[in-house]
């Protein structure tokens, strides 16, 4: 905030007499006030003061007025300035000769702050000037941080009003770049044969970093994955939309799922690859976890690779749950790590079931309890004899219903996918 800096302060002498106009000024002068003007009319002085345009327009910051004036009293004079608003706060000392009652009730009703009678006291005149100086000063200096208050205060509107501008284009960008991440997955619309599938997708924000997909590549085999990028945000969702991408790309000579001789990629390769391209452009400490798993349709043999992920389960057809654990830590982390890979036997009826820890880890609000792996895997349990789509909204109404009023801290994602025959 700046510094007020006080002024020389300026006085008008309003009188249509030369003898006291000199008077005053001698007085005035002999005090040490240097800024002295002098107006032997009420016209003169509006010259002085700005209310009429004049070369002689000057920054007054106290009036001595005289009642007594041809043309125009001295009383009127005091109207006139007072009718206008920038006016309001120049102190108006009258001194006159006239002290009749009356006068001074007028003098003070129209304005006047003050009012001395001639003979001038000198030392009261000045006593009087000074406190009124010192008034003026005052209110100049209240009006100066006012002022500078209300420049800050719409500086502040102003800047808050770019803020929600800017916000507003945030939120609509991130609404989009929303948009278009739920588009990478899976359509529901299209079906896969030899396949049944569903999932679920909800990120804790408009992007997430977790994301799914289910890509078929040939006929005779088809491509699972699920993964989960650290941390939330853009970063994390431009990580996750780039390896979506990644591993969704079956086409191009390029792609880092496709042997070059049109066969699919072992997915230890897919990991081992994904891990080295990640690590040789990595400039941050981001890392993600995976599964990436390939299905013989005829064989019904799932080749899977688990990088840090949660486990992967099978729910078989009798109802009993497979969990493997097998896998190895995250990509991103060690540019040396090489992947495994394990196989898994599916029978008609088995399901695979792959899931985010937003929804194991989840806690409700106020609680250090974790939704944990025993629930999510009893609603598996209890949503078994139902069809694929309708078991993920029974699995997702229970935990839904287990946290009540508690928003998700981390994406929820669940993807399960059944083998049938093909028709």
């Amino acid at each position: 905030m700046s510094k007020h800096v006080p002024k020389k302060m300026s006085i008008l002498v309003v009188d249509d007499a030369p003898d006291n106009l000199m008077l005053l000024e001698a007085i005035l002068e002999t005090e040490g006030f240097s800024h002295i003007y002098l107006a032997s009319s009420a016209a003169e002085a509006y010259e002085y003061i700005g209310i009429v345009p004049s070369e002689k327009k000057s920054d007054i910051d106290l009036i001595l007025m005289d009642i007594m004036m041809p043309d125009i009293t001295g009383i009127e004079a005091i109207r006139e300035i007072r009718s206008h608003d920038e006016y309001q706060d120049i102190p108006i000392l009258v001194v006159s000769a006239r002290s009749e009652t009356e006068d001074l009730v007028e003098a003070f009703e129209a304005g006047a702050v003050d009012y001395l009678t001639k003979p001038i006291n000198e030392l009261e005149l000045l006593a009087r000037i000074r406190s009124m100086l010192r008034l003026k000063s005052e209110t100049d200096h209240r009006k100066f941080h006012e002022a500078e208050l209300e420049s800050l205060a719409r500086q502040l509107e102003e800047k808050n009003q770019e803020l929600i501008n800017i916000l507003e284009e945030l939120r609509e960008d991130l609404e989009a770049a929303g948009s278009m991440q739920r588009s990478l997955l899976p359509d529901r619309r299209i079906s896969i044969p030899g396949l049944d599938f569903s999932w679920y997708y909800e990120p804790c924000e408009n992007i997430g970093g977790d994301l799914l997909n289910v890509v078929s590549l040939d006929s005779n085999t088809t491509a699972m994955f699920i993964l989960d990028v650290s941390g939330h945000g853009i970063q994390s969702a431009m990580l996750a939309v780039t390896v979506h991408r990644m591993l969704s790309a079956w086409e191009g000579v390029n792609s880092i799922v496709r042997q070059p001789d049109g066969t699919p990629k072992p997915p230890a390769q897919v990991a081992d690859e994904l891990n080295h391209e990640f690590m040789l452009h990595k400039n941050n400490y981001q890392y993600f976890t995976m599964i990436y798993a390939v299905l013989d349709v005829k064989s019904r043999v799932l080749s899977c690779c688990r990088a840090g992920h949660t486990p992967l389960l099978v729910q078989r057809s009798d109802g009993t749950l497979d969990v493997f654990e097998n896998g190895n830590v995250p990509i991103g982390l060690s540019e040396e790590f090489r992947y495994d890979q394990f196989p898994v036997q599916l029978q008609p009826g088995d399901r695979v079931i792959m899931y985010s820890d937003g929804i194991t880890e989840a806690r409700r609000q106020g609680s250090r309890e974790f939704f944990g792996d025993g629930r999510f895997r009893s609603l598996l349990s209890r949503s078994r004899s139902s069809e694929v789509e309708q078991a993920v909204k029974e699995v997702l109404d229970g935990f839904k219903e287990w946290l009540g009023d508690t928003r998700p801290p981390d994406d929820i994602t669940l993807l399960i996918v059944e083998p049938v025959p093909v028709v």
